[in-house]
């Protein structure tokens, strides 16, 4: 045997096999980089994630990744006399103020907190079809009704700011047989972006980190995903300045609203915040 012939075909057999393999792990790589999971397939992972930890999917998952924007506002601070012109439009003599309170002829208003404040109606507030509940409040052309946390009794309204609720600056008014009891409001004005638009990350993303922070397995019933939308929250709030001003900062979260309670995930981070949990 001619074993230096031999040996060459050896080597020209392992060259070709390298060649090959190479070629092959090429080829796999270049599907790995290409494949782009299907929104069937995304969306199911996401309903076994959930699924496990004692969720069930109950609501259509937006699609969209809108670009948007971080921003600061103010929490209002609206004269008396706004407040009274609009919810006691009717009111007669002169109002009383005493403290944080207004007294009318037809009702009181407390200031409660930062741009808060509740209204009472005494006696209840007759309403009509042509005219809800929105009409008797300050800017009230600024909120929209949310349907899936109102009930009968209990209407709820959000604020929005660039096309999107704001979660946290809402009106929820009680109401009983056509008559308008009281609500709170919360308002913020002096709306500034202070980011560039940036893309928001995906409702399943914001599900899959809701599934991974959130473990209901042990409560011995299925919880469901009622409502997955997109809007904003307020963050953070620092002092600027010698008077220590405060400012608030609102970001874009996912809000989902479950039988186990209401959450909110950073739509840029994917945090998942769950101090509204009940």
């Amino acid at each position: 045997m001619n074993w230096e012939v031999a040996k060459s075909w050896l080597i020209a057999l392992f060259a070709l096999l390298d060649v090959i393999l190479g070629w092959l792990l090429y080829e796999s790589r270049q599907l790995a980089s290409g494949y782009a999971e299907s929104p069937a397939d995304a969306l199911a992972n996401t309903k076994t994630l959930l699924a496990n930890q004692g969720f069930s999917l109950a609501t259509s998952v937006p699609s969209g990744q809108p670009s948007l924007v971080t921003f600061q506002a103010d929490f209002a601070n609206p004269r008396w006399s706004s407040l009274e012109q609009a919810a006691f439009p009717g009111a007669k003599g002169k109002a009383q103020i005493a403290g944080g309170t207004l007294t009318t002829s037809e009702g009181q208003i407390t200031v409660t907190g930062q741009g808060t404040w509740a209204v009472q109606y005494q006696p209840p507030l007759q309403l009509s079809p042509n005219r809800g509940p929105l009409a008797y409040v300050f800017r009230g052309a600024d909120y929209a009704p949310d349907p899936i946390t109102s009930d009968p009794v209990h209407g709820v309204y959000f604020e929005v700011v660039n096309g999107y609720p704001v979660f946290d600056a809402d009106v929820v008014t009680v109401q009983e047989k056509g008559q308008l009891i009281g609500y709170t409001q919360t308002y913020i004005d002096h709306v500034q972006p202070n980011s560039s638009p940036k893309p928001v990350i995906s409702a399943l993303d914001a599900l899959d980190s809701f599934a991974e922070a959130v473990d209901k397995t042990g409560s011995g019933q299925v919880n469901s995903v009622v409502k997955v939308d997109l809007g904003y929250a307020r963050k953070i709030q620092v002092a600027s300045g010698s008077q220590a001003i405060l400012h608030s900062y609102w970001f874009p979260v996912w809000r989902i609203v479950t039988t186990a309670g209401v959450y909110f995930v950073n739509a840029f981070t994917g945090e998942v915040e769950m101090q509204n949990a009940y």
